[in-house]
């Protein structure tokens, strides 16, 4: 109930923090815009396998590799709450809604694992860090509607399979979760990697514990390949896509499973060398399998393909993506310090314990050493690791509590006890970033504007049109307008992200010559930039002589009529004339 009642206050602070964004729909990243507008098409006719984008790039649409079972509840309150509240407030309170109810979901599932691994106080206080913890709550922000809540929330219920005191139901919890968790995003790879090695090892410690391992490898491979025929068809189970579960990953995985099944069924788990000799067969049939469905994707970066345009102007500039030497001092401790404290606070849980208690936390500790080495990869992974780290550092300030309340100085209690705030997650971001936060010279101030609602609004003035847009705005102006765009920042539409590009860093006549090639040949009808945007600024720097440098300081080329030039949108009409034979693109 401690639980429940705090999650309940937890939600009643951030509706209130966030109510302003509410009914303008001022979604905090583009991918929730774009989640929207996958459900708003689904909703209204679109075909359930069918998750591409007509209104991007036309006439052939941008591919889209986004799994339905995030649209499911935004979907489900939309046509629930309609009839009640209409469309336009249905969607507000779905969209609103929706991440508070999976944060409901992470914090029944963390106190779960917690109560599984230290007992209902640790439990408690983990839960309590889990609702001040800025690096997981930012993905459950109210219309926070993507993927990444849902990729913490499988993290914390694979967690308890992994801890739950029967061998076999916990096996099984944790490779259903996994074959979701992979079907929602390839970004679930690793940990099931990682859970795997984790498992197979306790197994080999514990004979009791290889019936874990089997039924979380058996379950695996058979559950991803049903999701991924239920969710995106039976066609999808011979595709091959590096960036998400397809035939590259799929067909090992199920190959794992028969495998292991087999070889336990053969060799069983009497002895140290057959309970080595299951995982051993198993993991060489998958790389086997591997090696052999991977092609292009055994390179490891499934966005080799984007094109050198798209690659080094948006994909290099994505820092979530980026690895921990890439990023800047502060964000380097904001990714390691709240890890490090739990994987401390298991150590040291370790060290005291007993037994099957000191195994757990031993378990856990491998855990979130790895969900920490994956947030050093790439940063966006950074929330699972906290979220593994919440348990071992629940223990550590119970612990140092109890240990200050023992003093017979009531100052040092009373001090002591107050001082454990900065070993919380929010504590420790805080006081890194103010130890190691730089003085930075004065910038212009960021178009953050340039996705809001009203900044967006004189495109309802026009009809329905194509705009050659910049790409970070595409996804709020397909949900704000009628309009279409020619790309947004969604990869596996690398057409249409190039052509924005190419068009916006060319010259004006390579840029006309790029846009009359547009949809089909009929090219786009306007062309719209936002300033104090960071991707034209981008751009601008890159070629001073370029497009988006040009309109930046007011040089409008003959062929782009002013339409709207008052506040930072910017609009022109793209006026007919014949086809400009541009020269290639210069890199």
């Amino acid at each position: 109930m401690l639980a429940a009642g705090a999650w309940l206050l937890c939600c009643i602070v951030m509706l209130a923090l966030f109510r302003q964004d509410f009914a303008a729909l001022a979604f905090r990243d583009p991918d929730d815009a774009m989640r929207l507008q996958q459900v708003r098409d689904w909703i209204g006719g679109q075909g359930w396998f069918d998750v591409t984008q007509y209104r991007v790039n036309p006439p052939m649409g941008g591919p889209m590799h986004w799994s339905r079972i995030v649209d499911l509840p935004i979907a489900g309150l939309i046509l629930a709450l309609r009839p009640l509240f209409g469309v336009g407030t249905a969607e507000m309170l779905a969209c609103a809604a929706v991440p508070l109810l999976l944060l409901g979901a992470l914090t029944a599932a963390l106190f779960r694992a917690a109560d599984k691994i230290g007992g209902r106080v640790v439990a408690l206080t983990a839960t309590l860090l889990l609702l001040t913890s800025p690096s997981i709550l930012v993905q459950f922000t109210p219309l926070r509607i993507d993927h990444h809540g849902w990729q913490i929330l499988m993290a914390a219920v694979a967690l308890g399979g992994i801890f739950d005191a029967r061998a076999r139901r916990g096996g099984v919890i944790a490779g259903l979760t996994l074959a979701t968790w992979l079907q929602i995003s390839s970004e679930g790879l690793p940990y099931a990697a990682l859970i795997a090695a984790v498992l197979a090892l306790r197994g080999l410690i514990d004979a009791a514990e290889t019936r874990r391992f089997v039924a979380y490898a058996g379950t695996l491979g058979p559950a991803a390949l049903a999701l991924l025929a239920a969710t995106q068809g039976m066609d999808a189970l011979w595709a091959r896509h590096c960036d998400a579960l397809s035939y590259v990953y799929v067909w090992p995985l199920v190959g794992l499973s028969a495998a292991i099944l087999l070889a336990w069924r053969l060799a069983g788990d009497a002895t140290l060398m057959r309970r080595l000799a299951v995982p051993a067969i198993g993991g060489g049939v998958a790389l086997v399998l591997f090696l052999l469905t991977g092609g292009p994707c055994l390179s490891g970066d499934p966005f080799a393909t984007l094109g050198p345009l798209a690659y080094r102007y948006w994909y290099l500039q994505v820092m979530e993506g980026r690895p921990i030497w890439e990023q800047g001092l502060s964000m380097a401790g904001v990714i390691l310090l709240p890890a490090l404290a739990g994987l401390g606070g298991a150590l040291a849980a370790a060290r005291v314990g007993r037994g099957a208690a000191r195994r757990d936390w031993l378990v856990l500790a491998l855990l979130l050493g790895g969900a920490s080495a994956v947030s050093m990869l790439v940063m966006r992974a950074l929330s699972v690791a906290h979220l593994f780290a919440l348990p071992g550092l629940a223990w550590l300030l119970v612990a140092l509590f109890l240990r200050a309340q023992k003093s017979a100085h009531a100052a040092i209690r009373v001090a002591g006890s107050v001082a454990l705030a900065a070993l919380s997650p929010a504590g420790l971001a805080a006081l890194w970033v103010a130890v190691a936060a730089r003085p930075e010279p004065a910038q212009a101030k960021p178009g953050s504007d340039c996705r809001a609602a009203a900044t967006l609004a004189p495109l309802k003035a026009l009809p329905p049109s194509l705009l050659f847009a910049p790409l970070d705005i595409g996804p709020d102006i397909l949900v704000q307008t009628r309009h279409g765009v020619i790309g947004t920042a969604h990869h596996r539409n690398a057409a249409g992200i190039s052509a924005v590009i190419e068009g916006f860093m060319g010259t004006p006549d390579r840029a006309r010559g790029v846009i009359a090639a547009l949809n089909g040949g009929r090219g786009a009808d306007y062309v719209v930039t936002c300033a104090g945007l960071n991707e034209m600024a981008i751009y601008a720097k890159a070629r001073p002589r370029g497009l988006a440098a040009r309109l930046a300081r007011g040089e409008a080329p003959d062929w782009l009529r002013p339409v709207s030039t008052r506040g930072p949108l910017k609009i022109y009409r793209v006026l007919p004339g014949a086809k400009v034979k541009a020269a290639p693109f210069m890199q």
